[in-house]
């Protein structure tokens, strides 16, 4: 196998492992911070690769995430040993102390899409253990203001809900 090919299979199998050792769906800028903060490849690259390994049903690509499917885990499984040992020490004390932070990043999720000339949707949801809590559309005329509510949503979410459950719950 040529150096080119060997080091093209080794980054596929670097986010597979990624998402085999964090154990959880990622976004595409989740695990672009793994590979950025650790130097393991570059974006374009990445980009490239994560479109490949979905294509070859690999890693499964559902509401915005990465997940690692069956035949990725095999993948995995047999070839492990084609990443270096301090590329995955790096990477497993990485989730180690970034677990955590991700993990609350996917509880807060917002995105917006266009839905005609003039009218945008602000998906905003909050999901905990699986379980969603709230999944809220807007409606909006433009996609700056998709963009402030979603960029806003992280922050003020709690306050929301907790504004909703207490308004609907009132007798």
């Amino acid at each position: 196998m040529s150096y080119e090919t060997q080091e093209l299979a080794e980054n596929k199998l670097i986010i597979l492992y990624i998402l085999k050792r964090i154990d959880m769906p990622l976004t595409g800028e989740q695990i672009n911070r793994i590979i950025v903060d650790n130097k393991l490849m570059n974006y374009f690259y990445l980009k490239h690769f994560l479109n490949e390994l979905n294509d070859s049903k690999f890693i499964i690509f559902e509401d915005n995430k990465f997940f690692l499917s069956e035949s990725g885990l095999t993948a995995l499984k047999l070839f492990l040993t084609h990443i270096p040992e301090e590329i995955r020490k790096k990477i497993d004390e990485y989730i180690l102390y970034n677990k955590e932070t991700f993990k609350q990043e996917s509880q807060y999720i917002a995105i917006y899409s266009k839905k005609s000339a003039n009218e945008y949707i602000a998906n905003c949801k909050v999901v905990e253990n699986g379980i969603t809590l709230i999944d809220l559309s807007i409606s909006v005329v433009d996609a700056e203001q998709a963009k402030i509510i979603c960029d806003n949503w992280k922050q003020k979410s709690q306050d929301i809900y907790g504004y909703i459950i207490n308004k609907l719950t009132l007798q």
